[in-house]
């Protein structure tokens, strides 16, 4: 059977100031993947360029990938990888596979969040670094930050995610034909919560994760005041009834608890036109939580 027969896999690598460690990654996912006898898919590589100043373009093309994607300046990690999974869609693939260029993750295990797609028991996989093992220590604030944001998109998903945070994904055809990542930043939290609200079946999966040897990490103390915006943000656009419908309720409930303070009591022309703000403002939460629900419904 020729190759072309198998599910056609694109990974992509985004790349910032990473040639060092993007050799690497390149080189060893050339010998599992694409050198040895396919694993029932056949994989092709590109590497998204995010504003790079190194030699990430160059040695991207003299290890072989199919296309090297360069963005004029650094966009982010979001965007990179926005970038990757709409080009992986344009090449046709039925699984598209990120994973970072920094060699903390190990293309030994790329395979297992491509399984369980392959075997239609998801549609999306996220290798979880946390049950999978840390082969080092993670520094204490990272590793609170982790759990905090894994604790906060299983709240607000009823997922059960345990590492928010992976930079090793696998995404199927179903997912990456119609996804949205509405921020520069935060890939994963956007894509873990975008497939939740589209209703596809999220899976973790266990992966191994090494320590950093080359390059730095992106994340800094601001992290945390870039990321949770964009959390709201899109839990808001994804399910907009469950925070205008309570918030409006509240408001009406103002409303009525304070109309039954002026019956009793009396309070005049500002007490009634108060009465008046809070009800009606409260009904055009409502309304505006309908209509934003019908335009989710309809991305």
């Amino acid at each position: 059977m020729s190759v072309e027969k198998y599910p056609y896999v694109v990974i992509f690598i985004p790349a910032y100031n990473e040639e060092d460690s993007l050799v690497e990654v390149i080189a060893k996912i050339n010998k599992n993947y694409r050198e040895n006898k396919p694993k029932g898919y056949w994989v092709d590589i590109i590497v998204i360029d995010d504003g790079s100043s190194d030699r990430t373009v160059e040695v991207s093309e003299k290890a072989g990938v199919k296309k090297v994607i360069s963005h004029m300046k650094n966009l982010g990690l979001g965007a990179a990888t926005r970038t990757g999974i709409q080009r992986a869609y344009e090449m046709g693939a039925d699984i598209a596979v990120k994973i970072d260029a920094d060699f903390q993750h190990d293309p030994d295990d790329i395979d297992k969040v491509i399984r369980p797609i392959l075997e239609d028991k998801a549609d999306c996989v996220f290798g979880s670094r946390l049950t999978g093992g840390l082969k080092y220590k993670m520094p204490f604030h990272r590793a609170l930050g982790n759990r905090f944001f894994s604790k906060l998109v299983s709240v607000l998903t009823g997922l059960k995610i345990t590492d928010a945070q992976t930079g090793l994904i696998a995404l199927g055809k179903r997912y990456i034909s119609n996804f949205e990542i509405i921020a520069d930043y935060n890939e994963t939290q956007q894509l873990i919560m975008d497939a939740w609200g589209r209703h596809m079946r999220v899976i973790e999966v266990d992966v191994v994760f090494h320590k950093r040897m080359t390059g730095k990490s992106f994340i800094s103390w601001r992290y945390p005041f870039k990321v949770l915006p964009t959390i709201i943000r899109l839990f808001v656009h994804i399910n907009p009834l469950k925070v205008f419908i309570p918030l409006g309720g509240f408001f009406i409930f103002l409303g009525f608890c304070l109309a039954l303070y002026v019956l009793s009591n009396g309070s005049g022309f500002f007490g009634d036109t108060s009465i008046s703000i809070l009800v009606v403002g409260g009904i055009q939460i409502i309304i505006f939580g309908l209509l934003a629900d019908l335009i989710s419904k309809n991305r």
